[in-house]
């Protein structure tokens, strides 16, 4: 019987822990886009001459407009792949803590039942 307490003592705290953490992740509400690159900031230096460079050495139109097209096909690759992830992330946690709470229950249930022979 201490054993079954242990456990069900442990699995309160786990339970406990997972919906502090769960309360402590944003919520997947749409977040607004982050703010346009400063393409002038410091930081950007090294990317922007490095793309000035690539641009610059493009002299036709065409091979411009298909490089800025596929830079933009990738671009809602990424935001769809990161959309499909933050949904991912959202199930998962649902269901560890439903999990969680489903063990627990479990474990009360088994306590108030009689022991079999």
């Amino acid at each position: 019987m201490a054993d079954f307490q242990e456990q069900l003592q442990r699995l309160q705290e786990q339970l406990q822990r997972a919906q502090a953490r769960a309360n402590e992740l944003p919520q997947l509400i749409p977040e607004p886009p982050p703010p346009p690159v400063d393409a002038e900031a410091p930081e950007w230096a090294d990317e922007r001459a490095r793309i000035e460079a690539r641009v610059r050495s493009e002299t036709s139109v065409a091979a411009l407009q298909a490089q800025l097209i596929a830079a933009l096909l990738e671009n809602e690759r990424l935001r769809r792949a990161l959309e499909a992830e933050r949904q991912h992330h959202a199930r998962t946690r649902e269901g560890l803590i439903t999990a969680l709470g489903d063990a627990l229950e479990t474990l009360k249930q088994r306590r108030r039942s009689p022991n079999p022979p």
